[in-house]
């Protein structure tokens, strides 16, 4: 698993939780990046996790 991926998404999520509430369009974007990269993030688990038990059809 990526290892630089995680901490990337820690320190957005630190980034996130220390703005401002009125910093409205930067907590947006930082959000986004975030809910992106936990998506990445959970994409890489399931295949490894499918590679481990090598389900019949997942894509490597």
């Amino acid at each position: 698993m990526d290892r630089k991926l995680g901490m990337e998404i820690e320190n957005l999520r630190q980034r996130l939780n220390g703005l401002n509430r009125k910093d409205q369009d930067e907590i947006l974007a930082l959000s986004r990046r975030l809910d992106s990269l936990i998506v990445q993030y959970q994409r890489e688990v399931f295949v490894e996790l499918g590679e481990k038990r090598e389900y019949p059809g997942l894509k490597k």
